[in-house]
């Protein structure tokens, strides 16, 4: 199975999708949550079946703030 870590995630559902595997997502982050964050990318991947997978995503940051320009 192809491993999709680090992956934006809808990148990462594309792929698994064209290699007929059925995905389960879920979201992990902190209670803060990250403000400003648009960059979804998959933190874990576990394989529950013969072609079934759970996705965990996280949401990142990755353009600077006006701020930190």
């Amino acid at each position: 199975m192809i491993s999709v870590l680090g992956l934006p995630l809808e990148r990462a559902k594309e792929l698994l999708a064209a290699e007929g595997i059925e995905v389960t997502i879920t979201e992990a982050r902190s209670k803060k949550g990250v403000p400003g964050g648009t960059d979804a990318r998959v933190i874990r991947q576990t394989q529950t079946g013969e072609a079934k997978l759970i996705l965990v995503y996280s949401v990142f940051r990755t353009e600077p703030t006006e701020q930190e320009a």
